[in-house]
């Protein structure tokens, strides 16, 4: 799973083969593992909201996933009900927020700058008043700190953290610091989309928004939905 007959052959982010590729390479990177998976009951899914039309190649929904079920992995383009069902990683992110960002190769320093750089064209798009597609969690009554460093929750500890159960985060970013693991591999699979080619971004490609034109800003927030 996972590989084409063409490794050189590179889709634009979110397009049906981008998604295929990257569920079956999710999968196969847990099965490499050599894991337990009668342990695991778990399901990963991104679903890109807002993708341009011309990607979505017939798709009402363009996303991809891998889940772990009955001790067997699968995966590939798709948002089965079966998978988001399960415990696991699921999330719906706009389209032209990470379209790009999604192209760069990075280890823990370049996710974590990549992070940065995406707070931070949140907080340009409120002080421009405008809301972000990136909907905030609801507050807690009174701050905990989290037991699991992981995923940051106070209500787990690590070991039996549902959202990446040990081994599982490990697997999918083997290597991660030389290039390879999830995002890396599917990352150098990945070319620009033309409706953002032209956006001042960040290093990690994120947009800038505060550095567009007028004309670049309108763009960029239809792309966003506001």
């Amino acid at each position: 799973m996972g590989n084409s007959a063409n490794e050189e052959e590179k889709w634009e982010f979110a397009s049906l083969e981008w998604c295929q590729f990257a569920g079956e390479l999710g999968a196969r990177l847990i099965q490499e593992a050599n894991l337990d998976l009668s342990k695991y009951e778990w399901g990963f899914s991104e679903h890109y909201l807002l993708t341009p039309e011309r990607l979505m190649a017939g798709r009402d929904k363009a996303a991809y996933y891998f889940m772990i079920t009955g001790g067997k992995v699968s995966g590939g383009a798709g948002l089965p009900e079966e998978c988001l069902a399960l415990p696991g990683f699921h999330v719906s992110p706009v389209w032209a927020m990470i379209a790009h960002p999604s192209a760069v190769i990075y280890g823990r320093e370049g996710q974590k700058q990549r992070g940065i750089d995406g707070a931070k064209l949140n907080e340009e798009l409120a002080a421009a008043g405008i809301s972000s597609p990136k909907k905030a969690p609801p507050k807690a009554a009174e701050a905990k700190p989290p037991r699991c460093h992981v995923c940051g929750s106070p209500d787990h500890d690590r070991a039996d953290c549902p959202v990446w159960p040990p081994g599982i985060g490990e697997a999918l970013s083997v290597d991660s610091e030389n290039g390879g693991g999830l995002h890396n591999i599917t990352a150098k699979r990945l070319k620009r989309s033309p409706e953002l080619d032209d956006l001042p971004e960040t290093e990690s490609w994120v947009p800038i928004f505060s550095k567009m034109t007028d004309e670049q800003k309108s763009r960029f927030l239809k792309l966003i939905g506001r």
